[in-house]
């Protein structure tokens, strides 16, 4: 008899977690969703609202609050936020931009997680093909890309943030399952 009672105390118990578990999770990604849309209509409308003075002096690219714009890849339906930085917490809810490389012209490298609680705009950059569009919108205008090479690197690859003559975007983010190794994504500038 008493086993029975312990039973089902326990049974009750592991179903009362689950249950919290399944809402706590629940409600984090609707947090993090709504935290992601805030960020990236508050980008659209500052860039709107952007002054004819700004729109000379290019000096002005960031945003007080470190935004940089927004990248969109319409074949992965993807639009994200973009903020200076990599940081743990700029990736929680945007793509980040490595700071030592361009933000306009040449290569411009950004990076985003691929899978996890957080923001993971690139999980499935894997799948862009040759050709596929990037966009990429800032202060200093609209630039869109084609994909021309998808491929793994090191994680160690430096080279891949070396700036170019011709514009491009070079997305990169982790491989599940492979430490080392980065997923990264090359487009080149065509309108």
């Amino acid at each position: 008899m008493k086993k029975t009672k312990y039973l089902k105390i326990t049974m009750l118990f592991l179903l009362a977690l689950c249950i919290f578990t399944l809402i706590f999770v629940m409600a984090r990604n609707v947090y993090f969703c709504k935290k992601e849309q805030e960020l990236v209509q508050n980008i659209e409308e500052k860039l709107e609202s952007k002054t004819e003075e700004q729109e000379e002096g290019m000096e002005d690219v960031f945003f007080a609050d470190g935004k940089i714009g927004i990248i969109i890849i319409p074949s992965l339906d993807v639009k994200a936020p973009i903020c200076e930085g990599t940081t743990s917490d700029i990736l929680k809810y945007s793509v980040g931009h490595f700071t030592e490389t361009s933000l306009w012209d040449g290569n411009v490298v950004l990076a985003s997680h691929n899978r996890g609680s957080y923001a993971h705009y690139f999980s499935k950059i894997g799948n862009l093909k040759n050709g596929e569009e990037i966009i990429y919108i800032t202060r200093m205008g609209e630039r869109r890309y084609k994909v021309t090479e998808s491929k793994v690197i090191e994680d160690t690859n430096v080279k891949i943030l070396q700036n170019t003559k011709e514009n491009a975007i070079t997305l990169i983010t982790c491989i599940t399952g492979q430490r080392n190794k980065r997923r990264c994504v090359i487009a080149k500038q065509y309108i």
